[in-house]
């Protein structure tokens, strides 16, 4: 069941859709949700205290979703509060321009290596390495090349003065000495028509950047010509084989043909970096809903219009296969842009299906759009669609639960809500089924030694989220680097609070790492552990518990870890105590603990000091065999778990 926290942010993000700022006003929502307006405004300002809303200090206070503005502006707000919505929109619109690589939609997705390896390539002394840009037309190889030479002029390897050179080698298919004597330069009288000296590409391109794109055009001849060049920086104008001429520059090569077979072995060796540029296939889901906004983002500032796009266009769009690549998706966005506009007149375009070009509408099964309900959505649809604000909500509200009593429960909801997200808009069925039967395996052979049993549902909950993380890695790890701090407490408080459970998450960390190569972080145990908690906290069979208590900051932690590790089996919790701590403060953990369990018929404690008989006077159980063992180490420890096992 959803929330009332969560009707309230679907009304809010609604209305902001539909730039109805204004109605997102206690009373206007309390009306709409039949609710009193106190308790409507109660429920506004937890939201607000947990950084999901900001307010607008008018009157009435205005309440914004803070994830909707800052996905819509790409930019993070710099307060909660504003006094009025002219103050927000002017923070808003005068945000900071992008540079270089952060303008290229995927940076820190799909494209993040390629990106770290070009920024390592350009900055190899003393004037960086040659590389190759390999891929399919369309997929951004040129729109690269100028984000890499904006790098360089940002960071200071090259000057802004210098010139970013780029040369399209297949408009000298049919002519490749006149390609030859442009990139080189050449003297006057060299051939017929060289009326004066031509200095060449490489001149101008000195001390910046030089882009030759489709570079499998060249001849043999202007490839073994450019060997010079890449090895020594100096080359000889055509027409004059007599003085050198020298040129220090970035070189970036461009092509759509495998590598291998379209240059000289002896070319392609003084390459020494390869980057294959991904197809838009293959940049996912979420990448290709942010460049359809971006396209049409772009129409709508260029036509001065909003557009509308039909509910059947963005289904279109999303699941078409574009040959053409980032290209075709652009083309297609303008040619339906222009077919609307012909039929527009008022401030608002809408784009339906029959504004799409043919090829995209004669790949349209017309029986399955007429069942399916059709409507016009605004463009800031298409961004929260989109898995990564999710799961960064997600994480964040993990982050900021109170670590008190309640904690368990309200971590556990927290991660159902999520979880039910997750499946509700997952349409890839039966893409995790393999990982959900891996799963599988791994809590049965947890079982035999933790004791529980998952259900099926839960798996494919486990399953779908670690499916979504392994697609929004680099996000994660940014928040994670980001909320470092937080991060670590966390852990570390359901180490100290759910030490069976936080063992089990690592368990099943170990065995994703090890055997299914996935990526797996510190918070995604955090999560696994979370999930585990309810197995434990609400276990209604009687449990045989061996606790090892010991002074010392991991005394405990330690003997127990070994213990169970050389058992191979759970059989030990541990609870590290202070070195100062009395016999007192250690039987209130003893008893915390057993609360915290449950229904315990055997109980063992294994302890390294204290009075024995005022720790068992002072346990709060019943109905349970306590045995206590006192002087304890390893080997101790060994012999009476073997004892437990058997």
């Amino acid at each position: 069941m959803i929330s009332l926290e969560d009707k309230i942010m679907l009304l809010i993000n609604g209305r902001m859709d539909q730039n109805s700022y204004e109605e997102c006003q206690s009373i206007q929502l309390s009306k709409e949700l039949k609710l009193s307006r106190n308790q409507v405004t109660r429920l506004l300002n937890e939201l607000f205290n947990d950084k999901k809303l900001i307010k607008i200090k008018t009157s009435p206070v205005l309440y914004l979703s803070r994830g909707s503005l800052e996905s819509k502006y790409k930019k993070k707000l710099s307060s909660d509060e504003y006094k009025s919505l002219d103050e927000l929109e002017a923070e808003l619109n005068n945000q900071t321009e992008l540079k270089n690589f952060e303008k290229l939609i995927g940076s820190n997705e799909s494209m993040y290596q390629i990106v770290e390896k070009i920024k390592a390539t350009v900055s190899y002394p003393p004037v960086g390495l040659p590389m190759l840009f390999y891929g399919p037309t369309g997929t951004g190889k040129s729109f690269m090349a100028k984000l890499t030479y904006e790098y360089c002029v940002d960071t200071g390897l090259i000057d802004a003065s210098k010139n970013f050179v780029q040369v399209n080698c297949s408009e000298y298919a049919n002519n490749p000495e006149l390609l030859t004597a442009n990139l080189f330069g050449y003297k006057k009288g060299a051939f017929t028509g060289a009326e004066s000296d031509n200095l060449g590409l490489l001149h101008f391109a000195d001390g910046g950047v030089l882009f030759l794109d489709e570079v499998h055009c060249l001849n043999a001849e202007c490839q073994e010509k450019l060997f010079l060049y890449m090895d020594q920086g100096i080359y000889h104008l055509v027409g004059d084989n007599n003085k050198w001429y020298k040129s220090k520059c970035r070189i970036i090569f461009a092509t759509t043909e495998v590598p291998q077979k379209a240059l000289l072995k002896t070319f392609l060796r003084r390459i020494p970096v390869i980057l294959t540029i991904p197809s838009l296939a293959q940049r996912g889901e979420n990448e290709k809903l942010e460049l359809m906004y971006n396209f049409l983002k772009n129409e709508e500032k260029r036509i001065n219009k909003t557009i509308l796009i039909s509910s059947n266009v963005y289904e279109l769009l999303l699941n078409h296969t574009f040959v053409g690549n980032i290209g075709e998706l652009t083309n297609t966005i303008q040619a339906s842009c222009v077919s609307a506009l012909y039929k527009s007149n008022s401030d608002t375009l809408e784009i339906h299906a029959y504004d799409l070009p043919d090829s995209i509408r004669n790949s349209i099964d017309v029986s399955s759009m007429i069942m399916k309900k059709h409507k016009l959505v605004s463009l800031n649809t298409l961004l929260p669609v989109s898995d990564q604000g999710i799961i960064k909500d997600f994480y964040q509200s993990l982050i900021n639960i109170k670590r008190d009593t309640s904690f368990a429960i309200n971590a556990q909801n927290t991660v159902d809500r999520y979880f039910e997200k997750l499946i509700f808009n997952d349409n890839r069925a039966g893409s995790i089924d393999y990982l959900t039967n891996y799963l599988e395996k791994i809590f049965n052979n947890i079982t035999e030694h933790y004791g529980f049993r998952t259900s099926h549902n839960e798996l494919i909950a486990l399953a779908t989220y670690i499916s979504e993380f392994s697609k929004n890695t680099y996000l994660t790890n940014n928040w994670i680097n980001e909320n470092y701090d937080e991060v670590k407490n966390l852990k570390k408080y359901l180490k100290l609070e759910f030490h069976r459970e936080y063992e089990i998450g690592q368990d099943v960390s170990h065995y994703l790492k090890n055997n299914m190569n996935q990526d797996i972080d510190d918070f995604v145990e955090c999560i696994i552990c979370i999930c585990m908690i309810k197995y434990f906290v609400h276990s209604g069979e009687d449990l045989t518990i061996a606790i090892i208590i010991a002074h010392g900051y991991s005394t405990a932690s330690s003997i127990a870890e070994a213990s169970n590790r050389m058992l191979n089996s759970y059989i030990f919790d541990a609870i590290d105590m202070p070195l100062d701590v009395d016999v007192q403060a250690i039987t209130r953990k003893i008893n915390d603990y057993i609360a915290y369990v449950g229904n315990i018929s055997k109980l063992y404690l294994l302890v390294d000091m204290g009075s024995l008989e005022e720790i068992y006077q002072g346990l709060d159980t019943s109905n349970a065999d306590i045995a206590l063992v006192n002087n304890i180490n390893t080997k101790c420890a060994l012999e009476i778990g073997q004892g437990i096992k058997l």
